[in-house]
């Protein structure tokens, strides 16, 4: 990936957007939202002071250069942007909010495994429970050009066929948090609702995306957006 992928025109405006829902819905609306579009906009799910909290306990971590990145993140994210990985050894706060009630719920009715394990003669019930893989900052600086649009499921290898859509297959459920206000020009995240229904074969198109602040994202494509010279860090 030598060339720098396209930008979106700079008054570009989307023709979709993405559904909101309140933190306390129903978990059976969240399920429904997520299984339609493949993402949602949970309103009320971290505080004020909870993000206040979060970035004090970063504070320390945070470094201009990326030196030892590995080859993955060199590829996709652009060198402005800085990381802080394992957050949730870095971040009380964080590693509570990864045991909110509705993030707990999600989890067991997407990502849980059931089936029997055969044990000699018997067929016992057996579940497999889901396991936190990632917990990333991105701080996304002046200048850095919006990312690929891409599958996190990728990163598993997994391939997506034209078949019907199933949300309790999905491999992996994404929690992106909005530390500050994010808009179109300073990176906010590039959505296409819909997407995650997609086979591999069907490539996305800049004007199909919409933009979002803090969103739980299913296997849909999405990417980080450019954040333009004179705007705030995202």
């Amino acid at each position: 990936m030598d060339q720098l992928p396209e930008s979106s025109p700079p008054n570009y405006k989307p023709s979709t957007h993405i559904a909101e829902l309140s933190a306390s819905a129903p978990i059976e609306d969240i399920l429904s939202v997520i299984d339609r579009d493949g993402g949602v906009i949970l309103n009320s799910l971290v505080s004020s002071e909870e993000l206040k909290s979060i970035e004090k306990e970063l504070e320390k971590y945070v470094k201009g250069d990326r030196d030892d990145d590995e080859g993955f993140f060199k590829g996709l994210v652009p060198q402005e942007t800085i990381l802080i990985g394992g957050l949730v050894g870095k971040s009380d706060t964080l590693a509570k909010i990864c045991e909110d009630k509705v993030l707990e719920e999600l989890r067991r009715e997407i990502l849980t495994d059931h089936g029997t394990r055969r044990v000699e003669k018997y067929d016992l019930p057996y579940h497999i429970d889901p396991l936190l893989s990632v917990s990333l900052s991105f701080r996304i600086q002046y200048g850095a050009v919006r990312q690929r649009l891409h599958r996190d499921d990728g990163t598993h290898l997994i391939e997506h066929e034209s078949k019907p859509y199933q949300l309790n297959n999905a491999a992996q459920l994404g929690c992106l948090i909005a530390g500050v206000e994010t808009t179109q020009a300073n990176g906010a995240t590039m959505f296409i609702p819909g997407s995650h229904l997609w086979d591999d074969k069907r490539e996305p198109r800049l004007d199909e995306v919409t933009f979002a602040g803090s969103s739980l994202l299913s296997d849909l494509c999405y990417s980080i957006a450019t954040n333009v010279p004179d705007q705030k860090k995202r």
